[in-house]
């Protein structure tokens, strides 16, 4: 056990030792100095609609970014979504690297996907009556969004998208849009 531990602390060691600034990742180049994860709170459904909803977002590239959403309904009652999973990729357009501002910033286009709960109200007929029951569902899909970030000189940023997707599960769809406020870090 001890000659397993030693050999990933050497291990860990010759890693910072032969570290660099600059590194390349499938033929980009990354720079360390620059900030390139995003903590984000979406504003639209955490105020309107009663479902905060935090994404996490890697930047890969001046134009290429990696993501997640996952949110919770608080009130389950009056909103059919009770939690969702959202992966996401986004393609900036207009992003620079000699320019931090622009650096995975501006009008992207959003490929996402969905993973949620539903609760869909049924009315059965039933002995003549009509009989409404709830029941809970799992959906899954894939969509598009479209939006801008804006990113400040402090790594703040704050974004809108709008988009849609298709739940191939149900049969239905799920809207994707959110005004989204974070930290760039």
């Amino acid at each position: 056990m001890k000659k397993r531990a030693v050999l990933f602390v050497v291990l860990l060691m010759s890693l910072s030792v032969f570290s660099q600034k600059t590194h390349r990742v499938m033929g980009w180049k990354i720079s360390r100095d620059i900030p390139q994860n995003e903590i984000k709170l979406n504003l639209g459904t955490s105020i309107f609609g009663s479902f905060p909803e935090i994404s996490y977002e890697r930047i890969l590239n001046t134009d290429i970014s990696v993501g997640a959403s996952a949110g919770i309904a608080l009130e389950p009652d009056n909103y059919p979504v009770q939690f969702a999973l959202m992966p996401y990729f986004r393609w900036f357009f207009g992003g620079s690297a000699e320019n931090l501002q622009k650096y995975g910033a501006g009008f992207f286009i959003e490929t996402n996907g969905g993973l949620f709960s539903l609760d869909t109200e049924e009315l059965d007929y039933t002995n003549g009556a009509y009989v409404s029951r709830t029941e809970n569902s799992l959906g899954a899909g894939l969509g598009l969004a479209l939006g801008w970030k804006y990113l400040t000189r402090n790594n703040w940023v704050g974004e809108f998208y709008f988009g849609a997707g298709r739940d191939f599960v149900n049969d239905g769809a799920y809207p994707r849009m959110g005004i989204t406020i974070g930290k760039r870090f």
